[in-house]
């Protein structure tokens, strides 16, 4: 019975490591994110969400930061009523949607 329950116990880990590495990258990005909106380098998620929630019409469903090239940008994802997906691009810095794209 013992011997069953190694190889048992291997692939649950082998399986459960890339879930254990994408949530040590959500937590360093999460950390990069909180130290630069306490070094006044970007503005709170919710100061964000306050500014650009008039000019967003639809449920919001998902939100990603990006920091390439040293702009810093927020990802909103929308689904508005006709049921299209929209994306907004707001720069993390001014609350200034940027761009707009809708999945078709």
């Amino acid at each position: 019975m013992i011997s069953k329950v190694y190889p048992l116990l291997l692939i649950a880990a082998l399986a459960l490591a890339p879930v254990a590495a994408v949530a040590d990258d959500d937590h360093r990005k999460r950390d990069d994110i909180d130290a630069a909106v306490r070094k006044g380098e970007i503005l709170q998620l919710s100061e964000i969400l306050k500014r650009v929630k008039p000019q967003i019409d639809g449920k919001i469903l998902e939100i990603e930061f990006e920091n390439s090239k040293n702009n810093p940008i927020y990802e909103i994802y929308v689904l508005d009523r006709s049921g299209h997906r929209l994306e907004y691009e707001v720069d993390a810095r001014t609350a200034r949607i940027i761009s707009f794209e809708a999945d078709h």
